[in-house]
């Protein structure tokens, strides 16, 4: 058996990732797959250490901690200040969540370290690995949000969907209207002689909306010189998916062989591309920017949205989570 299984389940996590990457570059289980590797030889690293230089280990460790209660910190106090001065909207909340989970981490660390156990030490190491694991998982997600935000749109795009969003009154509110602008930045920068796209605004009524978001979209259009002939509202959906279906089948009717690209917001892109594929629909999706304040919040949230719709990251974790075990058995 080997003495530090950590590093044979690494091996095994960077294989499977190279074997992905040239199937598959740009699936996000590629990023899963590498980020198991690291995360699994961070803990091979982190038990040679432990082993070969007790005050070293103690050292970086300490200084690990320090550099994560202030992240931790950071983001709860981030996530306060955006629901004092947006309300209590669940992108908002994931920042001061993921900022308590920081937190609830390095107390079940300071407690091990003050109390030892081999069963409790067990724990917090596998805790750790799966603190890790979703740390790289998500700075690689981040970084994800932020190429495909600065993608292109299709060449010789017939139609360009803008996804709806929240509405302040009864106008596109801030992340609305930049998709809106996203939109119209596309049509401006086709050629001349090219016919001017047909934009289509998907968004039904929420609850608490005095009117449906695609109409709100039109009028927005319409004021800055789109003429109405080229608008076509879908104002029946009420969620990504329902977008995508509804605004294909309003295209297919009336224009067979279009060419179409979705306009969403940057942190939106990755979901949006992963629900298309599985509704079937053939799109090509571009984001629009987002405002720095709210940016950490909004990718935050989306993570959590794609471990929960994509279940290979939590797999993953699963994974993960038996090195510890491993190590463990192999120890006796």
């Amino acid at each position: 058996m080997p003495e530090y299984p950590e590093y044979l389940a690494a091996v095994v996590f960077a294989a499977g990732g190279v074997v992905n990457a040239l199937l598959a570059p740009h699936r996000f289980s590629t990023a899963v797959l590498f980020c198991l590797a690291a995360t699994s030889a961070g803990l091979g690293v982190a038990a040679r250490t432990a082993a070969a230089h007790p005050t070293l280990a103690a050292v970086l460790a300490l200084a690990a901690l320090l550099l994560a209660l202030v992240v931790g910190l950071l983001l709860v106090a981030d996530g306060v200040l955006l629901v004092r001065r947006y309300g209590p909207q669940a992108a908002l909340l994931a920042t001061g969540a993921a900022g308590c989970a920081v937190l609830v981490v390095l107390g079940l660390d300071a407690v091990f370290y003050a109390t030892g156990g081999e069963a409790f030490g067990a724990l917090v190491v596998a805790v750790n690995a799966a603190a890790g694991y979703l740390t790289l998982l998500f700075l690689v997600f981040a970084g994800y949000v932020c190429v495909r935000g600065r993608s292109t749109p299709l060449p010789e795009t017939t139609h360009v969907v803008v996804l709806g969003a929240g509405l302040n009154g009864d106008r596109p509110g801030p992340l609305l209207t930049r998709r809106l602008d996203r939109a119209l930045a596309l049509d401006a920068a086709r050629a001349p002689d090219t016919p001017g796209v047909v934009f289509v605004v998907s968004g039904g009524q929420g609850d608490d909306e005095v009117r449906s978001e695609a109409e709100a979209m039109a009028d927005y259009l319409r004021e800055r010189g789109v003429p109405a002939d080229r608008i076509v509202r879908e104002d029946r959906s009420v969620n990504t998916g329902e977008n995508l279906r509804f605004s294909v089948a309003l295209m297919d009717g009336a224009t067979p062989g279009r060419r179409a690209t979705v306009v969403t917001s940057g942190f939106h892109v990755y979901r949006t591309t992963l629900l298309a594929r599985r509704v079937g629909v053939p799109v090509h999706v571009v984001g629009a920017p987002t405002s720095p304040t709210y940016w950490l919040a909004a990718t935050l949230r989306e993570f959590a949205a794609i471990l929960w719709l994509d279940r290979l990251p939590l797999i993953g974790l699963s994974l993960l989570l038996a090195v510890p075990v491993a190590t463990a058995v192999f120890a006796r």
